[in-house]
C-alpha cells in the first residue's frame, strides 16, 4: 500500500511540472500591432508566467489572441474572453487596461500568473 502511495505522489509530482513546462526555442515578442486594422497577438504561457508582462494594441484594432505553449488557459478581465491551448478568438475591445490571467490551475505559482493587455487610444 506505501508503494501505491508513493507512486502516486510522484506521479502527481510529474504531472504538475509537464503541465507547467515549456519546450519553446523560438523567440516571440508577443504582440504585432501594425497599423492594420487586426492586432495579432500571442500569448506564451510556461512555467508559472506569461512571456510578457503586458501586450499593446490601438484602439479600434480587432484583437486576434492566441495562447501556445503550456497546459494554461487565459481568462481576460471585464469580458468574456477565455482562450485554451492552441486556441485563437477574435474580438474588438474599448480602450483601458484589462488583466490577463491563467484560469487553469497549473500548480504552485498559478496565482502568480497575470499580465496586462493595454488598448491605447488612437
Amino acid at each position: 500500500m506505501k508503494k501505491w502511495l508513493i507512486f502516486a505522489s510522484v506521479l502527481c509530482l510529474v504531472f504538475v511540472v509537464a503541465a507547467c513546462g515549456s519546450n519553446s526555442n523560438g523567440n516571440n515578442d508577443g504582440s504585432n500591432a501594425a497599423s492594420s486594422d487586426v492586432a495579432d497577438v500571442v500569448i506564451k504561457a510556461s512555467s508559472w508566467e506569461f512571456d510578457q508582462p503586458e501586450y499593446h494594441i490601438k484602439k479600434g484594432q480587432t484583437l486576434k489572441l492566441e495562447l501556445i505553449d503550456g497546459v494554461h488557459g487565459v481568462e481576460i478581465e471585464k469580458t468574456n474572453l477565455k482562450l485554451t491551448q492552441n486556441k485563437a478568438k477574435t474580438v474588438t475591445l474599448d480602450a483601458g487596461e484589462y488583466e490577463i490571467t491563467c484560469n487553469i490551475p497549473c500548480g504552485q505559482g498559478h496565482s502568480k500568473m497575470k499580465a496586462k493587455l493595454i488598448v491605447e487610444a488612437a
